[in-house]
């Protein structure tokens, strides 16, 4: 489930992918100051249009209404006004596929219904080259276990999931090299850590995007993010070394829309993709509940009476720690360390930065104005004459361009 927080409180919720309402109508009356005073005045009644003279972004919030004692707020993302949106965080089985255990997912649709954006849950697989353990994992996998398969990249995994789930047509398939740089360093990190307690194991990302074709003449971008950990175990008693591996699709976003409309969607997918803020209490609670679970179970103790309890303490003490307000403040101060790569990242993703009293935030490029409010909405226009502290006789903050 989601919520959405705008001028008004409404609930919402997504289904598939964008439509770039975010055309912007530029001044049509030239250098004539005449016509500029006449435009100026046509629109002082209120009669701007949204989607046109200026677009609204709004902070929608999806929960996990299923985790804990009370639905939590788990992540957020930014969608132009009236998206229809639904999704949040799905709880699988304990006792099926650890890695499929917690999953979010989102559905988001245009007004006119011809955009869809969907973010499909997350998905795991297994594999060994033991003969006889791939038997095991096999059987697993039909009680509601692992799927099994043999390591694949993100670019791969586009091609197969395009032809097999979607019915459609991929095509130029190609590495993202803008959104590598912090998985590779979680994978060194990852990778470093194996080596200090001995294993040899060693973990790889790869992003990866594609242009998609439909039967039906729609078209689609999609993004897939793919983690393979290969761990390579020595049998001391025979010599011989078992490999065993698992492979997490981390990202699987689509974004379906017209024909011709590649280059707005490309905008706003780009957009929506780096809006994407965790809740740092809901994961943290998140992270010590299913680290506590992996205790009992290699333990052989399930204690299956206290999951309700053990999750709803979980969030409890992580909140006493954080109020809402400091949340948000996180939303608004993350940044990039490397800012000459972030200024690379940003034309390649065709967002820009904007800063407002509150911090800063990456929005659609393209704009030469923008404002916000502090509860996560945000207006952008190229329009000169438009003003919506005069247009709406509201408080909004004007932005600046970083």
């Amino acid at each position: 489930m989601s919520h959405t927080e705008t001028i008004t409180m409404r609930t919402t919720l997504p289904h598939a992918f964008l439509l770039l309402a975010l055309t912007v109508s530029c001044n049509e009356s030239g250098n004539n100051p005449l016509n500029a005073q006449t435009s100026a005045n046509s629109k002082a009644g209120g009669k701007w249009v949204e989607g046109k003279d200026y677009t609204v972004l709004e902070r929608v919030r999806f929960l996990d209404e299923q985790g804990f004692d009370r639905p939590v707020e788990a992540f957020s993302l930014l969608f132009p006004r009236g998206w229809k949106t639904e999704g949040g965080v799905q709880w699988g089985n304990w006792n099926g596929c650890k890695g499929e255990m917690v999953r979010n997912y989102v559905k988001a649709t245009s007004p006119d219904g011809r955009m869809m954006l969907e973010a499909f849950p997350t998905r795991a697989f297994t594999w060994t080259d033991d003969a006889m353990m791939v038997q095991g994992m096999q059987m697993a996998a039909a009680s509601g276990g692992c799927m099994v398969n043999t390591p694949f990249d993100a670019m791969q995994y586009i091609e197969g999931f395009a032809r097999q789930d979607l019915g459609a047509q991929a095509s130029n398939i190609r590495l993202d090299e803008s959104r590598m740089p912090i998985h590779k360093a979680m994978d060194e990190q990852s990778n470093s850590i194996s080596r200090q307690y001995g294993n040899d194991q060693s973990q790889t990302t790869t992003i990866a995007t594609g242009d998609l074709s439909f039967p039906d003449g729609t078209e689609g971008i999609i993004y897939a993010g793919v983690t393979n950990i290969i761990l390579r175990k020595p049998d001391y008693m025979s010599g011989s070394v078992t490999t065993m591996s698992s492979t997490a699709v981390i990202q699987n976003t689509l974004l379906r829309f017209p024909k011709g409309q590649r280059e707005e969607a490309s905008k706003l997918l780009n957009m929506i993709i780096t809006s994407h803020r965790t809740n740092p209490v809901w994961s943290k609670a998140h992270h010590d509940f299913m680290t506590r679970m992996s205790a009992i179970e290699h333990k052989g103790n399930m204690e299956r009476i206290r999951l309700a309890g053990e999750q709803s303490k979980a969030y409890a003490d992580a909140q006493s720690a954080a109020s809402d307000q400091r949340m948000r403040n996180w939303e608004n101060q993350q940044k990039a360390d490397d800012r000459q790569h972030q200024a690379f990242v940003q034309t390649i993703r065709e967002v820009e930065t904007w800063k407002d009293p509150n911090g800063s935030v990456e929005l659609s490029a393209g704009y030469n104005e923008a404002w916000s409010r502090p509860d996560g909405t945000y207006i952008l226009s190229n329009d000169p004459l438009f003003d919506p502290n005069v247009a709406f006789q509201e408080n909004w903050d004007r932005m600046q361009k970083r």
